[in-house]
């Protein structure tokens, strides 16, 4: 798959990219770009979310600021652990 055109907008991906933010073949394209993150999490505030489709993390790290509890759910271990190390 021709990852270029995910690759150049990295950093609407997540603006701390080169922190050492990892992605899979599969998150590239699925992650939601971090600006539309904050405004979901911003609306869903509250003291309980699941991210049932967790992935690399994207709508995790956001909720994460803006809940008391998350709870990711991942089908995939490899890419639970890439949500893991982007949220740290």
């Amino acid at each position: 798959m021709d990852l270029d055109k995910y690759y150049w907008q990295r950093y609407r991906l997540f603006s701390k990219y080169d922190d050492g933010v990892l992605l899979d073949e599969v998150s590239w394209f699925s992650v939601t770009p971090e600006k539309i993150a904050e405004h979901i999490a911003e609306r869903f505030s509250c003291d309980i979310v699941v991210d049932a489709f967790a992935g690399a993390g994207g709508n995790t790290i956001q909720f994460a600021r803006t809940c008391k509890h998350v709870l990711a759910i991942e089908n995939n271990v490899e890419r639970l652990q890439l949500a893991m190390h982007n949220a740290s």
